[in-house]
């Protein structure tokens, strides 16, 4: 153990948060950084450590520091970076001992070189890291303006800068998780120790076994068993995939070969059936874009398929938008609607996966190759992963949808089903109408 992860730890000792003799993990520095190693075995539900609230970085303490009566009109998440930036100046800091072993260096993209991002060209993960970047800038520009100039003695220029706003953003991206996000963000020493596990079932949660602290706190609870000597994971987030947590926190989940990609859909504006279009999305609970989770080596999301027909409703399909099928329009285009609108669906995104592919610089054989020399840089590797798994769930998509397109002739469409309803097709799918009047008039 360090000196400095050895001082934190006996800090958590003096807030009355550990008891060296019944707390069942330790701080150890790991391949992966500061993680958390069980002291004996851990048996499932077992609280593996427990933080009360006022041990919290959070906007109320931030509003009770000298910093607070000038915060209260920004954004939380704002609010709290600030008061990590003021506490982090003051030698003096209740929190001192926790943001000594905050990394002043953070591996999430946003800190990238330009030189390290071309490496991630034509990923959503290089996109995303530009957009954050250039959020982060327009806060700061505006807090510049609004409030540290204006207060240089409280928000001294030395220490408020854009490095260190933009350093105080990817700290809290990647060390807050859930339930203590959005409007009740925290930073809660400790707790945010724990590496993550993809095969792991624990999580933060604001239950747990603080005895009086149960509903002010937080705890990480063993969903699993853990043996003596090993280290303790949590799962970050079980909902997002690999270049995600490449994005967020800095990593790229070791033996995790499942990628994914975020698609993000919408009406086209110029839609002559736009409002009737958009207004059913909205009725299913949807928008007029919305995105989708798209995973490598798993089926593509039946609501996505749905969505992707009501784009391509037109022509004879259209008089599914009339009023009259309005309460059932979304359950009717749960299957095939005609041939032709499946065909759409297929061709569409059989050309929007080639327009994505084409804006990576290299084939998922090169990337493969490259991951085979063990001297590649950290970063350049994780880029390498980020690109071979985007285009892993892609090229996956891609081939869904091409297979759909060769077996159009063998599904059943809107007209068979409702002619089938009327019991105007048998079982086999031939026409009964001609029956119909065998032994009629004559």
């Amino acid at each position: 153990m360090s000196e400095r992860v050895a001082s934190f730890w006996k800090w958590m000792e003096a807030q009355d948060v550990v008891d060296m003799d019944k707390v069942c993990v330790q701080p150890e520095v790991l391949s992966t950084g500061i993680g958390f190693v069980a002291k004996r075995d851990i048996s499932r539900g077992e609280s593996t450590l427990s933080v009360p609230k006022t041990l919290f970085m959070n906007v109320e303490s931030a509003l009770e520091s000298p910093i607070g009566e000038y915060c209260t009109e920004l954004k939380p998440w704002l609010i709290l970076a600030l008061h990590l930036l003021h506490e982090k100046s003051s030698s003096d800091s209740k929190w001192s001992p926790y943001i000594e072993i905050l990394p002043e260096t953070l591996d999430l993209p946003l800190f990238w070189s330009d030189e390290e991002l071309s490496e991630l060209q034509g990923t959503q993960v290089l996109e995303s890291s530009l957009n954050y970047r250039s959020y982060v800038q327009m806060e700061y520009e505006e807090l510049a303006t609004q409030l540290f100039e204006p207060n240089p003695e409280v928000f001294p220029p030395e220490v408020f800068t854009p490095g260190a706003l933009l350093w105080a953003f990817g700290i809290l991206r990647s060390r807050t998780f859930e339930p203590f996000t959005a409007d009740q963000i925290a930073l809660v020493p400790g707790l945010d120790l724990f590496d993550h596990s993809s095969q792991s079932q624990s999580c933060w949660s604001s239950k747990g076994g603080f005895g009086p602290f149960q509903k002010e706190g937080a705890a990480v609870v063993a969903e699993e068993s853990v043996s003596a000597g090993t280290e303790v994971r949590m799962n970050y987030n079980p909902e997002i995939v690999a270049p995600q947590l490449m994005l967020d926190y800095g990593f790229y989940p070791s033996g995790d070969r499942k990628g994914g990609y975020q698609l993000t859909l919408g009406i086209p504006p110029e839609d002559k059936y736009f409002d009737d279009k958009a207004d059913m999305a909205e009725l299913a609970g949807l928008g007029e874009t919305w995105p989708f989770m798209l995973r490598a080596g798993e089926a593509v999301p039946d609501e996505m398929r749905i969505y992707l027909r009501l784009i391509q409703l037109s022509g004879t399909d259209s008089f599914l938008l009339e009023g009259l099928f309005r309460n059932r329009a979304w359950e009717l285009i749960s299957l095939p609607v005609s041939k032709e609108n499946e065909a759409a669906v297929c061709t569409s995104m059989i050309a929007g996966v080639t327009e994505a592919l084409a804006q990576y610089p290299t084939t998922t054989s090169q990337d493969r190759a490259l991951l085979a020399d063990e001297t590649l840089p950290y970063r350049k590797e994780m880029a390498v992963r980020v690109r071979l798994a985007e285009k892993t769930t892609l090229n996956d998509v891609s081939l869904y949808f091409e297979q759909l397109l060769e077996r159009l002739d063998g599904l059943e469409y809107y007209q068979e089903r409702r002619l089938r309803d009327l019991g105007l097709l048998d079982d086999n799918g031939d026409s009964t109408y001609d029956d119909f009047f065998k032994d009629g008039i004559a």
